[in-house]
């Protein structure tokens, strides 16, 4: 309904509402995804790659039924379809995109080769979604990868798949627990007590809790738990990765 509406109000080469869509976002929006749609506690970012990749009516879908189990409230019927639309316009201006326009939608996923075949190794044989992920999916051992093209240039790019301990984001550090045996288990840190400390295991798959008086040391690690999978990966291969990874 909201679709044909559009469709018949405005044409795919008129020019949407963005001044309009910008008084309403800064009244009720910003308090919850800020100023710039750089998120704040109580709502995700607007720029980031999920928000990013979402089709026009996918986004004024969003604004005007909500998102269940989320703090996403649906905006149908405190605001008429036209303000929804100038939000989801401006919005898109804050992605440094064009106004919208449900006539001409180009933003589904890439139909370069390289990025598909990358994508295709994150998830398959390279393992990168044990422990990272995008677009909500995958592992939480590693930082999410959404935006990441955005947020790195080729070098840093390069020096976090070819060195990952020369920088570890703050959050994704390591600990090292020695038990009694003599062996050592390493994990993200997750939380720590005088009684106990709680690692997430390498794969991802179990949150571990040792208690301190049973082990023989807890250590922070300066070693990433990223493994050298990138370095060894045929060149081509390396290419088709680096191309999904910043398509994010």
């Amino acid at each position: 309904m909201m679709a044909a509406f559009l469709l018949s109000a405005i044409s795919a080469s008129s020019l949407a509402g963005v001044g309009e869509g910008q008084e309403l976002y800064n009244a009720y929006c910003q308090i919850c995804h800020g100023i710039l749609g750089e998120g704040q506690t109580m709502g995700k970012p607007l720029t980031d790659g999920p928000a990013n990749r979402l089709a026009d009516q996918e986004l004024i879908d969003v604004i005007t039924d909500g998102r269940a189990g989320t703090g996403m409230v649906a905006w149908e019927g405190s605001l008429s379809e036209t303000e929804i639309f100038d939000i989801a316009s401006y919005i898109r201006n804050l992605q440094g995109k064009p106004a919208l326009s449900l006539g001409d939608d180009d933003s589904g996923p890439s139909d370069d080769p390289n990025v598909i075949a990358g994508a295709e190794l994150f998830n398959g044989s390279a393992n990168c979604a044990t422990c990272h992920s995008y677009d909500e999916k995958g592992g939480s051992v590693g930082p999410s990868l959404d935006g990441l093209g955005s947020r790195l240039d080729d070098d840093a790019l390069m020096q976090a798949l070819m060195n990952p301990s020369a920088t570890i984001v703050s959050g994704f550090g390591a600990k090292e627990v020695e038990q009694e045996d003599g062996t050592i288990v390493r994990g993200r840190f997750r939380n720590d007590s005088e009684l106990a400390v709680q690692i997430q295991s390498e794969d991802g798959r179990r949150w571990v809790t040792f208690f301190k008086e049973r082990v023989t040391a807890v250590r922070d690690s300066d070693e990433s738990l990223m493994p050298d999978t990138f370095a060894n990966l045929g060149a081509s291969e390396q290419q088709q990765l680096l191309a999904f990874l910043k398509s994010l």
